[in-house]
């Protein structure tokens, strides 16, 4: 059985150990905490979506910027 620290206190507690006997931690062994895991997962998602958002933005404004323009330039029927 090998030591590992502990994901809440750093003690250095068995892989097999049910708490850690510094803090009484449950599952002291994991690496990241569910809260953790689902911290970085938000974030990514976060980041990604407002990448996709931007170049998604960008590529229609190029797209629809000219001929807004144009038909703002165009002078107005008589």
């Amino acid at each position: 059985m090998s030591l590992v620290p502990c994901r809440a206190c750093g003690h250095k507690v068995d892989t097999s150990a049910e708490a850690c006997p510094g803090c009484g931690a449950t599952n002291p062994s994991r690496k990241l905490s569910r809260q953790k895991h689902d911290l970085i997962v938000l974030l990514i998602q976060l980041v990604l979506g407002t990448a996709l958002l931007v170049v998604g933005g960008t590529l229609a404004w190029n797209a629809v910027g000219p001929i807004i323009k144009q038909q703002m330039l165009k002078p107005p029927a008589p």
